[in-house]
């Protein structure tokens, strides 16, 4: 820990070089020297290289510097300082410091890559000296309360940087960047490490044993985010405690016609449009063939988007589609049966009792090895719901449902106006708070119906920790999400995980 302590202002002053040396050249109207494949002069002299008339290595420099001294006083073992009556903690406002800056950091990485595509040598020296400090700060042990601050600061900056800049570029451009990222940082031992620092939160008293599963959480991703497996081996470092994917087709399906993704901010949704996208259960096989995973991983499956010639035909699809699976080597703990996306050519045609259990029938057959959910629609009336349920009882294999889906209900209250009159004109369905009342409604009158026969998850509109704690008080055993990861930011998952326990 002394090392440590010592290593601090002595990467700090690294930082205070480098930002004083281009602060200095910004000043005199000078472009340092920059080596072959690098873009200085363009990254300096564009326009995000200022805030207003401050250059952002002026920033740096004064970052750099506010670091060394906070830093200084915690090698000195001063813990605490007073300004005017109120007592801080050195550790708190350290922690505070490299966090946002290590996030900047991310963010200004950001701009280069991907707005100006170019790279300036001295920006990214220093994007590299911030991410030390953050990762020398977490090493540090301190009190419990202060080292959980970073998620707060996280989420902080996530709505109030991260997001805006997001929100003005396509949808479906910032979920491939995500994607990449998430790659990347899953492909080496310092990147997990790095994104479980950023944001699990890990407890025993979280850790749950449901249908010979072991979960080390209880919240999930949903199926729809990570739907060709490129992400399982970020995810546990994440916090996810378990991760469905797909929604898989037999064959693959490139997706509907853009738009496939929209944002409806005001109604904290998203309008979903993918209609399967996938690239088949061959490819995928082939691709997780013989990978183990950290946490449970559940692959989702469907039928692929397309006309059939009668619901006969689309049944043994979907028979066939687990078939490969069963006869797989992917090291999967689970199935979900996905039978309520709306935005499939053929519809829902397995969201009435009579067609449902003639597929169920179908896939008895199979003698299917793990456990299966069904992903249930969320906007049929409960009745109906519950008959869907009750033919499902029939089947041993069934061991869960998941509750629920996107909603395609143009009157759904939860839904302004506005985006009510802007979804009109577009094709999709909304995941989000829409879906949330909905969601929680079904998974109180499965519990009170059905009691234990089956694991309930709950899937809708979780934004906040108290929304997953709702959720479970209506009796869901485990809760997923992807939307309100999009609109609050990553450290969500750590903060529930945190909440819950």
């Amino acid at each position: 820990m002394r090392l440590l302590k010592l290593l601090l202002p002595m990467v700090a002053i690294i930082g205070i070089l480098d930002a004083s040396y281009i602060t200095w050249e910004k000043v005199n109207h000078v472009i340092p020297p920059c080596s072959p494949g690098f873009a200085c002069e363009t990254v300096l002299t564009s326009k995000w290289a200022s805030i207003g008339p401050v250059p952002l290595s002026a920033l740096g420099l004064l970052f750099y510097v506010s670091v060394l001294l906070i830093a200084s006083l915690l090698f000195l073992e001063i813990p605490y300082i007073k300004i005017a009556k109120s007592k801080f903690s050195v550790f708190q406002i350290l922690q505070f410091l490299t966090a946002f800056g290590f996030l900047f950091s991310l963010y200004l990485v950001f701009v280069m890559g991907v707005l100006i595509q170019g790279w300036c040598l001295y920006c990214l020296f220093s994007a590299a000296t911030s991410t030390t400090l953050f990762i020398l700060t977490r090493a540090l042990k301190g009190d419990p309360k202060e080292t959980d601050l970073h998620r707060e600061i996280i989420s902080f900056l996530y709505s109030q940087v991260l997001k805006p800049i997001f929100f003005h570029f396509d949808p479906e451009f910032i979920h491939h960047q995500m994607v990449v990222t998430g790659v990347f940082l899953g492909s080496f031992g310092l990147g997990k490490w790095f994104t479980k620092q950023m944001f699990s939160y890990q407890n025993p008293k979280l850790e749950k044993d449901l249908a010979g599963i072991h979960f080390t959480n209880p919240v999930g991703l949903s199926a729809g985010f990570d739907w060709d497996a490129d992400l399982p081996e970020i995810l546990p470092y994440v916090g996810f405690g378990f991760a469905t994917i797909g929604t898989v087709t037999l064959e693959s399906y490139a997706g509907n016609e853009r738009p496939r993704l929209s944002r409806f901010p005001d109604s904290k949704a998203l309008l979903v449009n993918k209609g399967f996208q996938s690239m088949g259960a061959r490819a995928l096989i082939k691709k997780l063939n013989e990978k183990t995973f950290a946490i449970p991983i559940g692959i989702s499956i469907g039928a692929t988007n397309r006309q059939y010639r009668d619901m006969e035909e689309q049944m043994n699809e979907i028979v066939k589609a687990f078939k490969l699976f069963e006869n797989s080597k992917v090291d999967h703990s689970y199935y979900e049966l996905n039978i309520s996306c709306p935005n499939l050519t053929t519809g829902q045609p397995f969201t009435k009792p009579s067609t449902l259990s003639k597929l169920l029938s179908k896939l008895d057959v199979l003698d299917i090895a793990r456990p299966v959910f069904v992903k249930m629609p969320i906007d049929l009336p409960v009745s109906d719901t519950m008959a869907l349920i009750e033919q499902m009882k029939k089947h041993k294999w069934i061991i869960g449902v998941i509750l629920g889906n996107l909603t395609k209900d143009h009157a759904n209250p939860a839904v302004t106006t506005a985006d009510r009159e802007k979804w009109r004109t577009m094709r999709g369905n909304l995941s989000g708070k829409p879906t949330f009342e909905r969601s929680n409604n079904l998974i109180r009158a499965t519990r009170k119906k059905f009691g234990k026969r089956f694991i309930i998850v709950g899937t809708g509109g979780i934004f906040t920790p108290e929304d997953a704690k709702i959720k479970m008080k209506c009796g869901a055993d485990l809760v997923q999400l992807i939307t309100g990861m999009i609109y609050e930011g990553p450290q969500l998952i750590g903060q529930i995980n945190k909440e819950l326990v």
